[in-house]
């Protein structure tokens, strides 16, 4: 294949220098005003003008009912290395292996920059990745939704769930209305103030009670499903936004997100393996990863003689609709050289889950291949 421009460009083009960073003494009331401000959701953590960690919108989200002067240093995480001379398909596979939606960017020891998935955006948009890539066969279909009358905390919940940043929001008619993010709810993480006048109890409750409706984005930005996926890349850059909803008679049918992008871009790294993205499965314990890269990639194998992988990325939603039996439901976005495809499947038993997802998976793409080689031949016969 053509190589593409943008796997050749290196993060030093596109790292931004204008840095907002926190102390570790800081407290993460102070760290949330600076992403309010800023429109940042990680922020260095520097300790005499050396990089210690970085605190991220996600960790302060998981740990909400921490008060507001607890100390940066409680939350810090130890970020990726990043260097400038790093090129950009490596960078995002950092990003998607830990999860950080941006990275300090060092010199030796000394901090020069960071590097977020909207710089990675603009060098996608900018080199014109996309170009001739249809949205309706790149998106993530059906997207999940909430209703604009649902909770705040429901949609975290759903957005936690999903292992997304954003959830479409619509009406009873499934009509799209809006989108709501972690973005829109920062505020309601960052009122220190409110929080120690009327105490813990008091600043949970306000998250419960406050309806979706009245934080949502509204008109949500949104492209058909023949737009070019390009259109939706540039719209994501212009209204710095992390998804837009691909739509068709006003019904959410898809969802394209910057996870998408630098999943696409990851694919184009040169490797020997397949990189695979495991999400959801936080609470399960390490041996249970060893055991799910071996059974993908002994399938992986299988499929390799049909396409060309690049990555796949697995979510896990673990939930208990029977008393104390937990029910898997798996989402699979599988990238090749030439598409993406999607698989979902769920059971009782995890493994069983996962080979039931990866068999779909299997007869989908055998299907597809089967189907354009009956294209090829119709010609011929004509």
């Amino acid at each position: 294949m053509k190589r593409n421009k943008v796997q050749d460009l290196r993060v030093s083009g596109f790292m931004t220098t204008d840095l907002v960073t926190v102390a570790p003494d800081d407290t993460i009331g102070d760290a949330l005003g600076k992403m309010k401000t800023h429109d940042v959701h990680e922020l260095p953590v520097l300790e005499r003008k050396k990089i210690v960690g970085v605190v991220t919108l996600r960790e302060l989200m998981r740990r909400r009912n921490l008060p507001p002067n607890t100390k940066v240093s409680t939350v810090l995480q130890v970020p990726p290395e990043l260097t400038p001379d790093t090129v950009l398909p490596e960078a995002a596979e950092k990003m998607i292996s830990t999860g950080f939606r941006a990275i300090p960017v060092a010199k030796g020891k000394s901090l020069v920059g960071i590097l977020s998935r909207s710089d990675l955006v603009r060098a996608l948009v900018e080199t014109k990745a996309l170009e001739g890539v249809v949205a309706k066969d790149f998106m993530t279909p059906n997207p999940q939704a909430v209703a604009e009358n649902d909770t705040v905390e429901h949609a975290v919940q759903i957005m936690r769930s999903l292992g997304e940043r954003s959830v479409p929001v619509v009406d009873k008619h499934r009509r799209i209305k809006g989108i709501v993010g972690m973005k829109d709810i920062v505020d309601l993480f960052a009122r220190p103030k409110v929080r120690e006048q009327y105490g813990e109890h008091a600043g949970r409750e306000e998250k419960i009670v406050l309806e979706v409706q009245s934080v949502m984005r509204s008109p949500p930005i949104t492209v058909g499903p023949d737009a070019d996926v390009h259109r939706a890349a540039e719209l994501m850059a212009k209204n710095h936004i992390s998804s837009v909803v691909v739509t068709e008679k006003d019904e959410p049918v898809g969802i394209i997100t910057t996870q998408d992008l630098m999943q696409f871009l990851a694919g184009l790294r040169e490797r020997d393996q397949l990189f695979v993205e495991i999400s959801g499965l936080e609470d399960e314990p390490p041996e249970a990863y060893d055991e799910i890269y071996a059974v993908i990639q002994k399938e992986m194998r299988r499929i390799a003689e049909l396409v060309e992988p690049r990555t796949f990325a697995i979510h896990f939603q673990k939930y208990s609709p029977e008393g104390d039996r937990f029910k898997y439901s798996l989402r699979a976005r599988f990238t090749t050289a030439h598409r993406v495809y999607h698989a979902h499947h769920f059971d009782w038993d995890l493994h069983a889950a996962l080979k039931g997802l990866l068999e779909v998976l299997h007869k989908r793409i055998l299907k597809e291949k089967e189907r354009r080689m009956t294209e090829r031949k119709r010609p011929h016969s004509a």
